[in-house]
């Protein structure tokens, strides 16, 4: 075993380990998911309800909206922002989700960076309206890095984690002391070379 090698590669997977790591941290964590549930049994005709949905975060994020009614309806799901209307919120943008004379509806999909949503449930007979609705918001937030910086990270990982890998083995398997002599062996000295033969002086 070659205890340095084994010393080194343990300290480069630790290092690759710790680079993956750090990424799974800043990248925020699992997606996260908020139910509301709404019920209104009493919407008298030719009335609107109106209801706020606030969130914690701006990030862009998956909603879903599931209601039904005793009577036909005309259901909106809107972005909003704050303003000083007397909801504290105002439209954004276009609504997400519409429906018009319907009983029930389902729908999802991502919607706009908003801080809130206004849910909207008009009346437009006369029989009360008894609704009942859910809205679900889930997002995952975003990791501070741009694309480059992560691949960059992932990739010191992966290299990192590789040659220490390679280190490990090495060092594990490759027998210690093979530069060393065996025990018992001595250590041979050649002899001087012989001194060239003397050349006599000219005559």
């Amino acid at each position: 075993m070659r205890t340095g090698l084994v010393v080194v590669g343990a300290a480069l997977a630790v290092i690759g380990g710790g680079l993956f790591f750090t990424l799974f941290v800043i990248s925020g964590g699992p997606a996260s998911t908020t139910r509301l549930s709404f019920d209104n049994p009493d919407i008298p005709g030719h009335v609107s309800w109106p209801e706020v949905i606030a969130r914690s975060t701006t990030s862009s994020a998956s909603i879903s909206l599931v209601w039904s009614t005793n009577a036909p309806a005309n259901v909106s799901l809107t972005p909003a922002g704050p303003c000083n209307s007397s909801l504290g919120v105002c439209p954004i943008g276009p609504p997400l989700f519409t429906w018009t004379q319907a009983l029930s509806g389902k729908e999802s999909g991502t919607s706009a960076n908003a801080s809130a949503f206004i849910l909207v449930v008009a009346n437009p007979g006369t029989v009360t309206l008894e609704f009942t609705g859910t809205v679900s918001v889930g997002y995952t937030p975003g990791s501070p890095l741009p694309p480059w910086a992560w691949g960059l990270i992932a990739l010191g990982g992966v290299v990192l984690l590789a040659m220490g890998g390679i280190a490990l083995f090495l060092g594990l398997f490759l027998p210690g002391g093979v530069y060393r002599d065996p025990p018992g062996s001595t250590m041979r000295l050649r002899p001087p070379p012989d001194p060239p033969d003397e050349i006599p002086p000219p005559p």
